[in-house]
């Protein structure tokens, strides 16, 4: 937004290792935290689930007797003891069910740092650290790339200014040990440190936020061969993305005139933000991802005043503390990650995000599960 505080708060994240349960069924994305948040693909665990009942249904019809003629997914082919199907090679037996699951994982972490972010990054500061144990608990492997992007222009020099060039270092000028890379790895000597350093913008980011812009970039103009990101994003890998910003994205805020900043439900700066549209942003990140969606976890916290969700419009309280409070309300951003099968959002200015990223974890999880690397 065009405005600024004055004085710089880092934030100071924790994180363990990410990764993927490459077993059978998934576990059931989620429905989106407030009220028209996230696509699930529901539909798909429940299919396995009733694939699975239905076999262990006929077998013990079969075992009691049955005749096998009356069950269509019966494979003792009307009980004369022939298989229904043959193995590729010939051979009697099941089909082999094709290998899904996800091996390796990036996670990109887009993150507003401007001067209207501060109660919402205290907030991300107290609650992320249950989104970890809650991985931890559920997600198996560790090969991963983790990388933390600006919303906004960064000053500094070729990829230290470079939108959407991850970051490594801090708002206060930390180096974050990445090993000359601009991400971390299952590699990095100290994970948790490194992702503290990453993820410390602080709140006197750039005035004008392109989040979009700085998301797709991190994925495309910059994991190019020489490129600031180079080799952050493998095609075999999930792409989950993660936004946090109290701020919509549209380029036609610029026009909008002085807003009222007074907690009404309407736009809340007058900037100029990404160019393109929901649509066109869908298409980017899934062209990044080799034309699969289902290749991409899209998760967002955002505001939700427009759909009558728990944030109140933006408000100005000069002098205190908080000098910003409540969230624009931000219809384009949700509408981007709703368009997702694996799309999760929630209200960016919740007290506490232990539920999104519960739910977070939930959608990874079964993205994981039916996820199906190229080749």
């Amino acid at each position: 937004m065009a405005r600024q505080l004055g004085g710089t708060i880092g934030l100071a994240l924790v994180i363990a290792s990410f990764g993927c349960d490459d077993g059978g069924g998934g576990r059931g994305a989620g429905a989106g935290y407030f009220p028209g948040g996230g696509v699930g693909a529901d539909s798909q665990d429940e299919g396995g689930a009733d694939e699975g009942e239905d076999t262990e249904d006929d077998g013990s019809e079969d075992t009691d007797g049955g005749d096998g003629t009356g069950g269509g997914d019966d494979n003792d082919g009307g009980g004369d003891g022939a298989p229904k199907f043959d193995t590729p090679n010939g051979s009697a037996g099941e089909v082999p069910e094709p290998t899904y699951g996800c091996a390796k994982v990036d996670f990109v972490f887009v993150i507003d740092s401007s001067g209207s972010m501060v109660d919402e990054q205290d907030n991300l500061l107290a609650s992320f650290p249950g989104f970890i144990s809650a991985i931890e608990g559920a997600l198996m492997n560790d090969d991963f790339h983790i990388m933390v992007v600006d919303a906004g222009p960064v000053l500094g020099f070729g990829c230290e200014a470079a939108l959407g060039a991850g970051q490594i270092r801090s708002a206060a000028g930390q180096d974050c040990g990445l090993g000359g890379k601009r991400y971390a790895t299952k590699d990095t000597p100290d994970l948790v440190s490194a992702f503290s350093c990453m993820a410390s913008r602080g709140y006197e980011g750039s005035p004008n936020e392109v989040t979009m812009d700085a998301l797709i970039h991190s994925v495309t103009v910059e994991n190019g061969a020489g490129a600031c990101n180079e080799g952050f994003l493998r095609d075999d890998a999930l792409l989950v993305a993660t936004v946090i910003t109290d701020e919509e994205d549209d380029a036609l805020d610029g026009i909008i005139g002085d807003p009222p900043l007074d907690g009404s439900c309407v736009p809340a700066d007058s900037d100029f933000n990404s160019l393109g549209s929901p649509d066109t942003w869908r298409q980017a990140l899934v062209d990044a991802k080799g034309g699969d969606p289902e290749a991409v976890v899209m998760l967002g916290l955002f505001g939700d005043c427009d759909v009558g969700g728990s944030c109140p419009g933006m408000t100005h309280n000069p002098g205190a503390v908080q000098e910003f409070t409540g969230a624009e309300p931000a219809p384009r951003l949700r509408a981007f990650a709703n368009s997702f099968t694996y799309g999760s959002v929630g209200p960016v200015c919740a007290v506490d995000y232990s539920p999104f990223f519960a739910e977070a974890v939930s959608v990874i999880d079964t993205a994981c599960d039916n996820f199906e690397p190229p080749g």
